[in-house]
């Protein structure tokens, strides 16, 4: 009895053990916070274009706004972009119309002091993309395939703003036209890349922390 009691015992401390590095690891996620709940922050670009590059050539505009609100401590931020200015393939004018997606971004580890990584997700609503057109030229952006793309770093700031830059690879996209002047080698699906650098602030202090 007695030597079934200290196995018992020391099965019951190899669980708690267990929990303990389980529950520890959970909390060293790190984590989207605010000074206050709830809050939203905004953000544009501060170094460059936002730019899309693509089979074809570069999508750039000079103007991103972006949106975000959190109403507690969370490993996820979910941006609406709004995009203006936007030039394609060098000499282009383009539109780019969000159509209600939004980017998800999901915190994964620390890289240095204030310094985070982060993968991110492209979520729109039910038949929804992202549509670039560029006269006779129009491409697609959904959710499809761009589920946990790498990668975004975030970098918190003096004042309450996070820096938010995506190098971001791998994105499927889809050419919908390739018409004349295109510069596309036909239509269907395709890979892009994307690149930009947003501050995002908030009167309540945005950050990024954890371990």
């Amino acid at each position: 009895m007695i030597r079934n009691l200290k196995a018992l015992g020391l099965a019951l401390v190899a669980v708690l053990a267990m929990s303990a590095v389980v529950a520890s690891a959970a909390q060293a996620v790190p984590q989207y916070t605010c000074g206050s709940y709830s809050c939203t922050s905004t953000g544009s670009n501060t170094s460059g274009s936002e730019t899309f590059t693509t089979e074809g050539g570069t999508v750039q505009c000079d103007s991103h706004f972006a949106s975000a609100s959190l109403s507690s401590a969370s490993s996820t931020l979910t941006v609406t972009p709004s995009y203006s200015n936007c030039t394609a393939f060098g000499f282009l004018n383009a539109d780019v119309h969000e159509n209600g997606c939004t980017y998800v971004f999901h915190a994964k580890s620390k890289l240095g002091t204030d310094h985070y990584s982060s993968t991110v997700d492209i979520q729109c609503p039910a038949g929804a993309q992202m549509v670039i057109t560029a006269s006779t030229c129009e491409v697609a952006v959904g959710a499809t395939g761009n589920e946990g793309l790498s990668s975004v770093t975030t970098q918190n700031l003096a004042g309450g703003k996070v820096t938010v830059v995506p190098n971001v690879a791998n994105i499927t996209m889809n050419v919908l036209k390739d018409g004349f002047g295109c510069p596309f080698s036909g239509t269907g699906h395709k890979k892009g890349t994307y690149h930009g650098d947003v501050v995002m602030s908030s009167t309540k202090e945005i950050s990024v922390s954890g371990s």
